[in-house]
């Protein structure tokens, strides 16, 4: 099997809410998808998606994918799909960094290995371990009247992992979290995600606010050495996101003690080839995960809905539905969500095929 083109095609994503806002002042209403279609000699296609939220979020931006992808599909044509790392290491070559990029590329070849073995893309990563995942719903940042409508909602919806956006002042998070954890279940579990905005001060003043609340603290400073001085000082469990972005951060973050649990963005890290090594990692250290992406519709949802249904479950925190974030699909067989939780079809590779009539073809490689 030999890779015989590359199809690059774009496709806006409106926001299905008011806005998706958090801290900083950062506000999407619209996400730029971009959606990379392998096709091979074979006359098999693999389909890859990747999606950043905002070009304020992560080192990634929509308008850059297709510069970047012009640079990478000279050294992936002809090169056979199934075998991954090679497919990554000839990237690796072909430009330096630029992980979501080379991550539409490399979860395409996971489609295609699945298609081409006839097995859905969980049994070539270890097999189906949860086949029901909890999912995570993501209250925006908005005044407090707004989060809890938007709270009781997705609770009303059968989700009992929850989200916070947090990003008014100290004083207004310790009164907002004291007001909405007020109608918290013991069966639930909550997590306050401050995207990188505090001081290590500030992390320190809420945390000892709501010290008595079960809740875990998201990425509460922005660089690495913050959280981890607020890990140490905290009685909170401490999740990481933004300050890790490869398997040496993830290395280092588990030597140190770091984190507690970590939210495993499969297109920041390259694709499923090294997500699967973080992910594994995780497992032998007894970190939790949450496994999803930064955004996406149906493709994007299919591609870590495939690595997180291949975790073991006393490793998998919760995922989250982002096709379900849109007010648009762009892929039929997304998986399906029912009572705050998502299963994946058996069908082969990632189980999804683009709608092309909603894609806009960007540039085709041969």
């Amino acid at each position: 099997m030999r890779i015989e083109s590359i199809a690059v095609y774009t496709a806006d994503l409106p926001y299905v809410g008011k806005a998706y806002a958090f801290a900083g002042g950062r506000s999407h209403q619209v996400f730029t998808s971009t959606v990379v279609v392998l096709t091979t000699d074979t006359g098999l296609a693999g389909y890859g998606e990747v999606c950043p939220c905002g070009p304020n979020y992560m080192a990634a931006f929509s308008e850059g994918l297709p510069s970047c992808l012009s640079l990478l599909a000279p050294s992936v044509l002809g090169e056979d799909p199934r075998h991954t790392t090679l497919i990554h290491e000839r990237m690796d070559q072909a430009l330096t960094g630029h992980a979501v990029a080379k991550a539409a590329i490399d979860i395409a070849c996971w489609d295609l290995l699945g298609k081409d073995a006839g097995l859905p893309v969980y049994t070539l990563l270890g097999g189906l371990l949860s086949p029901s995942m909890p999912l995570h719903r993501i209250v925006p940042l908005a005044d407090p009247d707004e989060m809890e409508e938007s709270l009781r909602r997705y609770r009303e919806e059968g989700f009992r992992h929850i989200q916070i956006k947090l990003g008014h002042s100290v004083e207004e998070d310790i009164e907002l979290v004291r007001t909405l954890i007020k109608v918290k279940q013991p069966d639930e579990l909550w997590i306050g995600d401050i995207n990188a905005a505090w001081r290590r001060d500030e992390a320190l003043r809420f945390s000892r606010a709501v010290e008595d609340l079960d809740l875990y603290l998201e990425q509460p400073c922005r660089n690495y050495e913050e959280c981890l001085s607020v890990r140490r000082r905290t009685r909170h469990p401490v999740k990481l996101d933004e300050s890790l972005n490869s398997l040496a951060d993830l290395q280092r973050a588990v030597r140190d003690d770091a984190m507690d649990a970590i939210a495993l963005k499969v297109s920041k890290f390259g694709g499923l080839t090294p997500s699967r090594i973080i992910r594994d990692v995780c497992v032998d250290a007894g970190i939790a995960m949450t496994i999803e992406d930064a955004w996406g519709s149906g493709i994007a949802t299919a591609a870590y809905a495939h690595l997180a249904a291949s975790t073991p479950a006393r490793a998998l925190l919760n995922t989250t539905d982002l096709h379900n974030y849109n007010t648009v699909q762009l892929a039929t067989g997304a998986p399906e969500v029912s009572a705050g939780r998502m299963m994946l079809s058996d069908r082969p590779g990632l189980g999804v095929v683009p709608d092309f009539k909603m894609l806009t073809l960007h540039e085709v490689y041969e």
